[in-house]
């Protein structure tokens, strides 16, 4: 056999085992934290109740434009945030901001983040100019992952990127997101695997995606979608199990992995941030979808 095709069926086999493996391997247990965007019109002392009824463990924190707390506010009311979570038991596990960048004005933002305890964040996305050849874009978003992971490294927190379906998202091909990757320590940054816009992206070649990304993903996001008809290109979201992402789905991107924050995002109401007079209809879709993950686990 030549060289270069028992590389590549050895790789295949690799791939094979550890996908039919299916089982996670129970080390502790993965805290589950809600995304807050379609309930952040509450306050966070109901919020903290109405999450400790549904049993997780904190959130997912819009911190960035247009969300709870704008990141210029970030110095006086993330430390307002954690403390009233914290009546309920509940944490920030993770904070969505805009950063994307080594810059002073970021670094000064995480260090924020990190004496409020908040060591996760999820940074803003890379996004393609299609008009232009990819492959220099994919080398520089890779130089600007190797910039965040140091200083990352030195405040003492870790990054994570969504990987988001759609053409002028970095990441979404899978095979570029594993070259941004490639050298990145994960304890710095790494990839939030998000299993609707990987299902979405990858349709058949899922288990190839997971295969080229599953080494960096430190995060699963959770939830679901399906196509919206024949002959159309167009998705809706949908409760989480009754579309194309399943519990297979779930645990073939858990096999192999230590415990990790696993955020379910519920973006198939009726709006992206529900009104206060309309929010506990949200945190009823919420509760619905935490029940099924539950049930995953």
């Amino acid at each position: 056999m030549k060289r270069s095709h028992f590389i590549a069926q050895a790789g295949l086999s690799a791939v094979g085992a550890r996908l039919g493996r299916g089982q996670f391997s129970k080390v502790g247990s993965s805290p589950i934290v809600v995304f807050e965007k379609p309930i952040q019109a509450l306050d966070y002392d109901r919020m903290g109740e109405e999450l400790a009824k549904m049993g997780v463990q904190g959130i997912e924190a819009t911190i960035r434009r247009g969300g709870h707390i704008e990141a210029k506010d970030a110095e006086t009311e993330v430390p307002r945030m954690v403390k009233s979570l914290a009546k309920n038991g509940q944490k920030a596990l993770i904070a969505t901001c805009n950063v994307n960048s080594a810059s002073e004005k970021d670094a000064n933002f995480l260090r924020i983040l990190k004496a409020n305890g908040i060591s996760r964040y999820r940074m803003d996305y890379f996004r393609y100019d299609l008009k232009q050849d990819l492959l220099p874009q994919v080398a520089e978003n890779t130089t600007k992952l190797n910039e965040i992971e140091a200083m990352n490294r030195e405040i003492g927190v870790q990054a994570l990127y969504q990987i988001h379906a759609g053409a002028k998202y970095a990441g979404s091909l899978a095979w570029d997101a594993a070259m941004m990757f490639k050298d990145v320590n994960p304890d710095h940054a790494a990839i939030a695997f998000d299993l609707r816009h990987v299902k979405v992206g990858s349709g058949l070649s899922f288990p190839t995606a997971l295969a080229a990304m599953g080494k960096h993903v430190r995060s699963i996001f959770v939830k679901d979608a399906r196509w919206g008809g024949e002959r159309t290109a167009s998705i809706k979201n949908v409760p989480l199990d009754t579309g194309i992402v399943n519990k297979k789905t779930f645990d073939d991107v858990r096999s192999g992995h230590t415990p990790m924050p696993l955020s379910l995002h519920m973006e198939w109401g009726k709006a992206p941030i529900y009104p206060k007079e309309l929010v506990m209809e949200a945190v009823a879709n919420v509760t619905r979808d935490v029940k099924v993950l539950k049930s995953w686990l």
